[in-house]
């Protein structure tokens, strides 16, 4: 498979993958009509809509969306719309579960449920798929809108997560940064010291065939030359493709710094769950929440 650099190259293998089937949760508001329309528009995906059937039509009317092309269940109130978007990616009806105008606490409470959700036993996580201008490849940073503070062995099933994605995007042997603020490991910075552990859990084969480097501070992750000045040997400095970040913060603040700062384009998505689920940001411009359409379809068995 060739490797998908950009988010034109995304788009095209979501496309050439076929439609797939999306149910939506409570689609009330402006910017999930607007990514519905895209994936309407695009012929990306077959829309399913969960929730109050009068307030559905209201906002597919005002984003002139014709509702003939979408198809609607009706249900009596918001959690009712959740569990039977849910259900429906549960019993293989829907392959894809997106977001609109509920809470993500809800909606990932239901999702993760064990006994009826889509969980696969394993840790959730979110992750950002993002193309950074003058980058010859997309970056994958995670987890920075999910999981708080992860410990050693949560890291590793977010590293598996993210790894499964990048090998989706046809990258043969991801290359996973772990983010720090040293490059030394230092017993009062756990982040080194996770960092760690988790390139030794990498050497002993735990994440597949994916390299693990770290700890290393950003400038050595995203430069090569910044990381043999200070004397760094590593195949991953300068050559990142995943960028795991020791909490949400560090994440979080990545992801948008570059998004506002360098004007990034990024897709978001949950992953380690039995079908890929889609939480469109509000702040997101249209190209980024069509990416993270792109995105859902490709991971979409």
């Amino acid at each position: 498979m060739t490797q998908i650099r950009n988010f034109d190259m995304l788009m095209e293998a979501a496309r050439a993958k076929g439609q797939k089937r999306i149910a939506v949760a409570a689609p009330y508001d402006k910017g999930t009509v607007g990514a519905i329309k895209d994936a309407i528009d695009s012929g990306l995906a077959q829309l399913q809509l969960f929730g109050n059937k009068d307030k559905i039509l209201a906002a597919l009317e005002q984003a002139k969306v014709d509702a003939a092309a979408v198809s609607l269940v009706d249900t009596p109130d918001t959690q009712s719309a959740i569990f039977q978007a849910v259900q429906s990616v549960r019993n293989g009806e829907n392959q894809i579960l997106m977001k609109g105008a509920v809470q993500t606490g809800a909606l990932l409470k239901a999702s993760l449920d064990r006994t009826t959700g889509i969980s696969l036993g394993r840790l959730a996580s979110h992750l950002m798929v993002i193309e950074i201008p003058g980058y010859d490849r997309l970056i994958i940073s995670t987890d920075g809108g999910l999981n708080i503070a992860p410990n050693l062995m949560e890291k590793a099933d977010i590293i598996r997560n993210a790894v499964d994605v990048a090998r989706a995007l046809g990258v043969e042997q991801p290359k996973v940064a772990c983010i720090a603020a040293v490059e030394m490991v230092n017993p009062k910075m756990p982040a080194t010291m996770d960092a760690a552990m988790l390139s030794k859990m990498a050497d002993r084969g735990v994440f597949g065939n994916a390299l693990v480097d770290g700890p290393l501070a950003m400038d050595n992750i995203l430069s090569a030359a910044a990381a043999e000045k200070k004397g760094i040997r590593s195949a991953v400095a300068g050559h990142a493709d995943i960028l795991l970040s020791p909490s949400i913060e560090v994440g979080n603040v990545f992801s948008k710094t570059l998004s506002y700062v360098v004007h990034t384009l990024s897709a978001g998505i949950v992953a380690g769950t039995a079908a890929p689920i889609i939480l469109p940001s509000r702040s997101s411009d249209p190209k980024s929440k069509y990416a993270s359409l792109a995105l859902g379809v490709l991971l979409a068995k």
